[in-house]
């Protein structure tokens, strides 16, 4: 028999953006913009404006609704799978009862902190669950994470 704790929740949490948060993004493009050309450095510039288009384009992109579930294997968000052979560690951050996310620490490089939402689901039975399978380690978002989310990224 299969146990399995399964829940939905959106990728990333969504933070309305002022026609000022558009406008500063802009300015601050165009001002690197124009530094690279000063500086003469053109490819640098065609990247800050490629950069910006998709940075305003994602902006405007509603997060979809995502399908999260933890089995023996490991842990499955939409098509992605975590198996715990590639997990170091976990933590049920819960500050507040708005924002739980579990967070975990992958043996790879490139991805050494992963951010999981707990929207719909008692983090205590999350935490109870992966106590099976990895050790309980505390860890908490990067700052820079945390200035970005409050910046609207």
């Amino acid at each position: 028999m299969e146990h399995k704790i399964s829940w939905k929740a959106l990728e990333y949490k969504r933070k309305e953006k002022t026609a000022d948060w558009y406008w500063a993004v802009i300015l601050i493009s165009l001002a690197m913009v124009v530094t690279s050309f000063i500086l003469h450095n053109a490819l640098f510039a065609i990247l800050i404006i490629i950069s910006t288009g998709i940075l305003m384009s994602f902006s405007m992109t509603a997060p979809k609704t995502v399908s999260i579930s933890i089995n023996q294997k490991g842990i499955v968000v939409g098509k992605e799978m975590y198996p715990f052979a590639t997990l170091d560690a976990f933590w049920v951050e819960s500050a507040d009862g708005e924002d739980q996310k579990i967070l975990l620490k992958s043996k790879k490089l490139i991805m050494p902190l992963i951010a999981i939402p707990l929207e719909e689901h008692h983090h205590l039975d999350v935490r109870e669950f992966l106590l099976n399978y990895l050790p309980e380690v505390e860890m908490h978002e990067p700052l820079s994470q945390k200035i970005m989310e409050k910046l609207g990224f």
